[in-house]
């Protein structure tokens, strides 16, 4: 894992005739990584470009069949394609035609019971216009509109007949429309109600059709009746046929990936018009020739399914790192960031320690750390229940191995504060009962003492710039090893070398000042201080911390001034010398250098500061658990602490657990992806993606 995987090219020649054939066994195996030797053609020029789209045509009818099924079996049974495309075109057709009469079922049972709430409101209209005599007079129309319309409508009808009518309105209880009653003098009004209403959307009552209100509600009534219990038999009909769907919907989908995948990848073949046969290029792991010589067995006719032979290429392989199920959430967030470049060293592999020890910094609480160790272990244990689960609780399933060295780094860190969710941990006795140093961590007399903020704040801050140091160290030692793989000495030589050593001049020296604070002085000058004058007034030492500093700070200054000149000019002028840039691109060597001289510069500032986010976390961390025990199960008395205990849980899960967990990871994730990938990681790969289709068949 340190590395990829060593890879192979092979050139392979496949019969036309049988080159779908040879790339079905081929992928059946899941070996070789086919190169696309067509990227210069158009897709439409390409040989099997009908075929994709064909498949493509299919899969998009399975998606449709598959909408509204729910859980698909997950059960693979054995077919071919042809069966499954018949298949699929038949249920597609069946399921199709059951939703259109659905669909026309439905409209025609709404325009019905529309009309029926019509019929009804004509019903009631007419045994009140004979008591109200006025009314009698007038000529009417019923009809029905959108609720959202109602007020238009009566501003339109009360401007065109110029207020010389009389409306009547009734919201329908189920559903979004409202009933109008329109009363007006003339056919000539009543035509103009009519065209209004159709204009916005509205429909009418034919009273001609129902001329007798009561014999037209039972007719109405009775057809509502008769499209309901259609409408039952077709919703039965398309259940069942859902449940054929859903039992053999991923046989369908493994076959019709399948197809497609082997077309595409006929598509990256070429033809050789001299040999008359498709040729293909395709990345192998180093080990598994063997395996693919044992594929290409002797058929009973004396001829072999490919002839294949391995190539040298100048172009960069694959990259493939073997992982198991613990290391393969880690390598999922380095290819996240990036993909590193065959032959480099695998960033993946350091993160399994930096990650969760940066988290633990931020996240250091023996009694959190605990609580992650539980939902650790249980997710881990339980994993295949939380296979239909919803995407964001996938997402963190998926991720169980690294919250459970999450767990563990908060753990120790925890002990290594003392600190209980906000409760210390005399795991020792202190070191002013004893009068020696405490074995290990901070003495727990720290917590709660009066200069217990300065003492946590000044050593925690220190301890993340030297983590820091380390950490980025680790980044530089990586980049050297990287450098001697590819033989890069001008890399070396003029670039890593003075870049170490502007680093160690500065960053290096800080650290030393705190270490020897620690352990030599116990009246100090600020570290800051020492570091500004190091650089403002370097002649001049105003409180010398341990013997020959002047001459010291001088020779390392000296050093950082002459490595500026040696970063800018060493890698291009050795490749200037030695004729490897052509002459245009001179300017922008130049240029290029330039500003990888400033970046290193400002990183060597941003980067190293970028560490005290350790401490700020940390505290805010320690700082939100003691406000949230002291204001709940921390109050004295009996009643309160419990009456408060929901609160404290609610807040340990959701703020401490959830919204603070969450930053720490984040927090972690960029100090291993800007900080220590910026020192070594070229992330310039592609995955070794090989062709297979990895679903095993279940016999029927």
């Amino acid at each position: 894992m340190l590395r990829s995987e060593k890879m192979c090219l092979v050139s392979m020649y496949f019969s036309k005739d049988t080159a779908k054939q040879t790339i079905t066994e081929i992928g059946k195996n899941g070996l070789l990584h086919f190169k696309d030797l067509n990227k210069s053609i158009k897709a439409e020029n390409l040989l099997y470009t009908r075929e994709i789209a064909h498949m493509e045509k299919l899969i998009s009818r399975l998606q449709y069949l598959t909408g509204d099924v729910g859980e698909i079996d997950e059960g693979i049974k054995h077919s071919d394609i042809d069966q499954v495309e018949e298949q699929v075109n038949k249920f597609f057709s069946r399921l199709t035609q059951l939703k259109s009469i659905k669909k026309e079922t439905n409209a025609n049972q709404g325009r019905l019971k529309e009309d029926l709430y019509m019929q009804e409101e004509t019903e009631n209209f007419l045994g009140t216009v004979a008591e109200e005599v006025h009314l009698v007079q007038f000529d009417f129309m019923t009809g029905i509109v959108e609720r959202g319309k109602k007020l238009l409508i009566r501003k339109v009808l009360h401007q065109a007949l110029r207020r010389n009518l009389v409306i009547r309105t009734r919201d329908v209880e189920e559903g979004t429309k409202t009933v109008f009653i329109v009363l007006a003098h003339g056919c000539e009004a009543l035509e103009k109600v009519r065209d209004i209403f159709s204009s916005l959307g509205g429909r009418m009552l034919d009273h001609k059709k129902f001329r007798e209100c009561k014999r037209g509600l039972l007719e109405l009534s009775a057809t509502i009746s008769q499209m309901q219990q259609i409408e039952d038999h077709n919703d039965e009909a398309i259940e069942k046929e859902q449940d054929k769907i859903r039992h053999f919907a991923n046989t369908w989908k493994y076959y019709l990936n399948k197809e497609t995948k082997i077309y595409q990848t006929l598509n990256k073949l070429s033809f050789d018009f001299d040999r008359d046969c498709l040729v293909g290029e395709a990345w192998i792991l180093g080990e598994e020739i063997g395996k693919l010589k044992r594929i290409n067995e002797i058929k009973g006719d004396g001829t072999s399914l490919f002839a294949f032979e391995i190539t040298e290429s100048e172009e960069m392989p694959p990259t493939y790192f073997r992982t198991n199920e613990f290391t393969e959430s880690f390598q999922i967030l380095t290819n996240t960031y990036a993909i590193p470049s065959y032959g480099e060293i695998n960033p993946a592999v350091f993160s399994l320690f930096t990650f969760p020890m940066l988290f633990g910094c931020m996240f250091g609480d023996v009694f959190h750390g605990l609580l992650l160790l539980c939902l650790s272990v249980y997710m881990i244990k339980n994993s295949k229940k939380f296979k239909n689960c919803s995407e964001t609780l996938r997402m963190i399933v998926n991720g169980k191995y690294i919250i459970f060295v999450f767990s563990l780094a908060a753990m120790f860190f925890g002990f290594l504060y003392s600190d209980f969710g906000s409760l210390t941990i005399p795991l020792f006795s202190s070191s002013k009962d004893t009068g020696r140093p405490y074995p290990f961590g901070v003495d727990h007399m720290w917590h709660h003492s009066k200069n217990e903020m300065i003492f946590l704040n000044s050593m925690k801050m220190k301890m993340s710039i030297i983590i820091g140091f380390f950490h980025m160290s680790l980044g530089i030692v990586i980049s050297f090893l990287n450098a001697m793989y590819f033989n890069e000495p001008v890399e070396i030589y003029g670039v890593l070398i003075p870049q170490t050593i502007v680093f160690c001049s500065f960053v290096g020296y800080m650290v030393f000042l705190i270490i020897y604070k620690w352990l030599v002085t116990s009246n100090y000058p600020s570290i800051i201080g020492v570091l500004v004058n190091m650089f403002t007034n370097p002649f001049v030492v105003a409180e010398e911390i341990y013997p020959y500093q002047h001459r010291v700070q001088l020779c390392l200054l000296f050093l950082m001034l002459l490595c500026i000149p040696w970063m800018l000019l060493g890698k291009p002028v050795y490749m200037i010398a030695k004729n490897k840039v052509k002459k245009e691109e001179i300017s922008s060597l130049w240029i290029n250098q330039f500003i990888h001289v400033v970046e290193f510069g400002l990183g060597l500032i941003s980067n190293t500061s970028s560490y005290l986010r350790l401490w700020a976390v940390s505290l805010a961390h320690a700082q939100l658990t003691r406000v949230l025990h002291e204001f709940t199960i921390g109050k004295e008395g009996f009643i309160a602490p419990i009456a408060l205990s929901g609160v404290y849980i609610l807040g340990t899960i959701v703020l401490l657990i959830g919204m603070e967990g969450l930053g720490s990871c984040l927090h972690a994730l960029r100090l291993n992806w800007v900080e220590f990938h910026s020192k070594f990681f070229r992330g310039k790969g592609y995955l070794f993606e090989p062709l297979g289709f990895n679903i095993s068949l279940d016999d029927e």
